[in-house]
C-alpha cells in the first residue's frame, strides 16, 4: 500500500503551504484589527497633525491644525472617573446641533448636571466676548477700557429680566445711554423712563451723601404746564386745612430700624396718618425695609399751594378787617362832628337864655 500523499511532499511545498497559512493568518488579523479598539498603554507621540471622525480621509490636508474631528456630529468629551472627594464633574464641548434644523453653535455642556453654561451660535460678530490681559471684559470690542465695555453704533444697553420662575413678580429694566441721554427704561411698565441725564448735566447734579441727604446743583423743576393739566379746581377752605395740620418736632427710631437708614438729626415735619386725614391726596404709600413693610410719606411739595391759598384767604381777611376798620374811623369820626355840633348847638341855646 502506498504511503500517504502527505508523505511525498517536497521541503519546498512544505514551505508555500507554510506561507500561505501565515498570510491568510494574518490577513484576518488585519480584518479584525480595523474594527477593533486599539489601546496603547504608553505615551503616543505624533510628531504631525491627526484627524479623528468617520469622515477623515488619506492625505488629509491639515492646513495649519494639528488636530482635527471630521464628521457629522463633532463632540469632545471629558469623562472625569475620580472618586471620593475629588471633583468628578463630566463636561463635553460641543460643535452644532445633532438635529435637522438644529442650531449652528459651539458649546461647553456640563454633563452631570445637564446644562449648557455657555453658548456661541454662528454669526456672532467679531469681539462678540472678549476678555482682555488684565480681564477687563469687551462687548464688542477688544480694547475694553474699564471692567465691562460695550461697544455699538447706537444705544448700548444691559437689560435686567426677572421672571417669575422664584416665585416674584415679573420684571424688566434696560438701562441705556446714547447722544441724547442716559436712561433707565420701565419695559414691562410699557417702556417708560423714569430716569434720565442729559448729556452736559454738570458734575455732582445729583449727590446722595452716606446720611441720605440729597444734594442737588440746581433746581427741582416739576411739570407745570397748563397744556398738561385738567379737571382744575380751586382750593377751598384752606385756612381751615391748615388750622387741622398738626406740625410736630421729632426723632426718627433709626437705631430700632438701622437698615433703612433712618437720619439721626431732629426732624420738623407732619404725621402722614393725621395729614391723611386732612388731605389725603399729599399721603402715599411705599414698602420698605428687610420684610418690606408698607410706610407711609408725604408729598410736601404738595403743601404749598395749600399755604398760598391759605396766606390768600387770611390776606383777604384782614383787607376786609382793615376797611371795616376804615369804617369805624368814619363812623368815629361822625359821631364826633354830630357831638361838636351838639354841643355847639347847647351851648348857643344855653348863651340865648
Amino acid at each position: 500500500m502506498n504511503k500517504p500523499e502527505q508523505l511525498k511532499l517536497t521541503p519546498q511545498t512544505y514551505k508555500s503551504r507554510i506561507d500561505e497559512s501565515v498570510k491568510n493568518s494574518l490577513n484576518q488579523i488585519y480584518e479584525q484589527k480595523s474594527v477593533m479598539d486599539q489601546v496603547i498603554p504608553d505615551d503616543l507621540i505624533v510628531q504631525g497633525s491627526g484627524c479623528f471622525g468617520f469622515d477623515c480621509i488619506n492625505n488629509e490636508s491639515f492646513g495649519f491644525d494639528t488636530i482635527r474631528i471630521k464628521e457629522n456630529n463633532t463632540r469632545i468629551g471629558f469623562d472625569d472617573t475620580s472618586t471620593g472627594a475629588f471633583p468628578a464633574n463630566d463636561w463635553q464641548i460641543t460643535a452644532n446641533e445633532s438635529a435637522s434644523g438644529g442650531l449652528n453653535k459651539f458649546s461647553i455642556e456640563d454633563i452631570t448636571g445637564a446644562k449648557v453654561p455657555f453658548t456661541v451660535v454662528s454669526g456672532a460678530k467679531t469681539n462678540a466676548l472678549f476678555v482682555s490681559s488684565n480681564s477687563n471684559i469687551g462687548i464688542g470690542t477688544s480694547t475694553p477700557v474699564l471692567n465691562a465695555h460695550i461697544l455699538t453704533s447706537n444705544t448700548p444697553a444691559i437689560r435686567l429680566d426677572q421672571d417669575n420662575s422664584g416665585g416674584y413678580t415679573p420684571q424688566v429694566w434696560d438701562i441705556a445711554g446714547n447722544e441724547a441721554n442716559f436712561f433707565v427704561r420701565d419695559i414691562t411698565g410699557g417702556s417708560r423712563l423714569p430716569f434720565r441725564i442729559r448729556p452736559g448735566a454738570p458734575t455732582n447734579s445729583i449727590d446722595i451723601q452716606a446720611d441720605g441727604t440729597i444734594k442737588i446743583v440746581n433746581s427741582i423743576v416739576p411739570n407745570s404746564d397748563i397744556r398738561l393739566k385738567k379737571n382744575f379746581e380751586k382750593i377751598g377752605n384752606a385756612t381751615s386745612l391748615i388750622n387741622q395740620m398738626n406740625p410736630m418736632k421729632y426723632d426718627f427710631k433709626y437705631q430700632e430700624l438701622k437698615e433703612m437708614g433712618l437720619p439721626k438729626e431732629r426732624q420738623f415735619g407732619l404725621i402722614a396718618q393725621e395729614l391723611e386725614k386732612v388731605v389725603p391726596e399729599l399721603v402715599f404709600q411705599h414698602s420698605e425695609g428687610k420684610n418690606q413693610e408698607h410706610y407711609k410719606g408725604i408729598n410736601y411739595t404738595g403743601l404749598i399751594p395749600i399755604l398760598i391759598q391759605g396766606m390768600k384767604d387770611q390776606q383777604a381777611e384782614i383787607e376786609a378787617l382793615k376797611q371795616k376798620l376804615v369804617n369805624y374811623e368814619t363812623i368815629d369820626s361822625r359821631l364826633t362832628q354830630i357831638e361838636a355840633l351838639l354841643s355847639n348847638q347847647t351851648k348857643n341855646i344855653k348863651s340865648e337864655k
